[in-house]
């Protein structure tokens, strides 16, 4: 919901810049929320402190876009660019988790219906939604870090994604991100926050990551995830731990598993598919993952306790060098997807991740990201991955 509010300007403007200011529903400011013009992505800006923002060279019907994670995605069309301030106006949003949580209490499907065969009719229509072929898609994406609960630096970014069935580690599906720009906005005290989690982190490639804030290295793990069909293969043989709900629109399956590893390391994890009741076609997924480690001094971890541990995106390694004593990570991811001419696309990707590590010296780092990815258009015809020399070639980079 948006209102146009008379307010004093912020700020002079000329008729065809735009100047807005965004709050919350108790009139708090929303800062580093995403601003932009639809037709034309690279028209774009973030709020600041104030949730305050200007765009210039707004023409008449331009279709303005703004977004920020937790909230209701606004979507205006500007006919005549107003002289005053506008006061924007978003809705929290509450992440597809607790919204698929809801739907648990809806009836039980049929004993006709056995659980083993639902799950595998759900495969199959995975298996035929989602075929082997490379998918591409253009998108734009918000990524912000934050150091002990104070931002160090917020990007955006627009670009293009190939994804490639099969061809990641274990026959997972990889993806490869051009970006085209990239926007860069950094906290007054940045340098001093990111400075903080350099020597922290005591590892000169992982100290260079965090101080990129670049979602070319970044949106790989983080934002994009993991393959839908590749993580169903292996869960629905667990028929036990899944459960299901429907009523006449949606189809929710859940699967929910804790483990715990002689007590070094423990997990949780939950897995929400909404999906359509006739057809199995999937319509949202959500997943969220507690783990909690405490590594004995010299302890080997084996490739099962890596693989979950993998989700503080340190690579074996990484983990070894920093001689990790303790973990904790909570990490919730939604998906959207969207049927175009019969086939399903991602829509859009949202991530939030908290991560507290210690080492065996009991140095500490404590940060949180948050992520979220548009997708503008997708296509699975011609597509061409890029070579290794395509993705080398420089992007343009906007120091803000």
């Amino acid at each position: 919901m948006w209102l146009l509010l008379c307010l004093p300007a912020l700020c002079m403007q000329a008729n065809n810049t735009l100047v807005g200011r965004v709050v919350d529903e108790m009139q708090q400011p929303v800062s580093f929320a995403s601003v932009y013009v639809e037709d034309n992505p690279m028209k774009g800006t973030v709020t600041d402190a104030d949730g305050v923002f200007a765009l210039d060279s707004i023409t008449s019907n331009d279709k303005i876009i703004i977004s920020f994670i937790g909230y209701k995605t606004i979507e205006m069309r500007i006919k005549k660019v107003p002289a005053d301030t506008l006061l924007i106006e978003m809705q929290e949003q509450p992440i597809l988790l607790r919204e698929t949580e809801i739907q648990k209490e809806k009836k039980y499907v049929s004993k006709r219906r056995q659980k083993k065969n639902l799950l595998n009719d759900v495969y199959a229509q995975l298996l035929h939604d989602f075929p082997d072929e490379y998918h591409f898609y253009k998108v734009v994406s918000d990524y912000a870090i934050y150091n002990e609960n104070q931002i160090a630096a917020f990007e955006e970014l627009s670009g293009n994604v190939i994804e490639m069935p099969g061809k990641g580690r274990k026959g997972q599906d990889s993806i490869q991100l051009k970006p085209i720009w990239v926007k860069r906005h950094r906290h007054p005290d940045t340098n001093k926050r990111l400075s903080n989690l350099e020597t922290q982190l005591r590892k000169e490639k992982n100290a260079e990551r965090m101080q990129l804030v670049d979602s070319s290295a970044l949106i790989h793990r983080v934002l994009w995830g993991g393959d839908i069909k590749w993580m169903f293969k292996e869960l629905k043989g667990k028929v036990s731990k899944w459960e299901s709900a429907e009523n006449d629109s949606i189809l929710v399956l859940t699967y929910r598993e804790d483990r715990n590893f002689l007590g070094i390391i423990k997990f949780d994890l939950e897995l929400h598919l909404v999906l359509d009741p006739y057809s199995y076609r999937i319509q949202k997924q959500s997943q969220s993952l507690v783990v909690e480690a405490n590594i004995p001094f010299g302890y080997k971890l084996n490739a099962d306790q890596l693989a979950i541990l993998n989700v503080v995106n340190l690579t074996a390694d990484d983990i070894e060098k920093f001689r990790l004593k303790k973990v904790f990570a909570d990490v919730k991811r939604n998906i959207i997807y969207e049927t175009t001419n019969n086939e399903v696309f991602v829509e859009e990707k949202n991530v939030i991740s908290k991560i507290r590590m210690e080492d065996n010296k009991q140095r500490k780092l404590d940060f949180h990201q948050t992520a979220l990815m548009k997708v503008l258009s997708a296509s699975t015809s011609g597509v061409i991955p890029y070579t290794k020399e395509q993705l080398q070639q420089p992007y343009e980079l906007i120091l803000q």
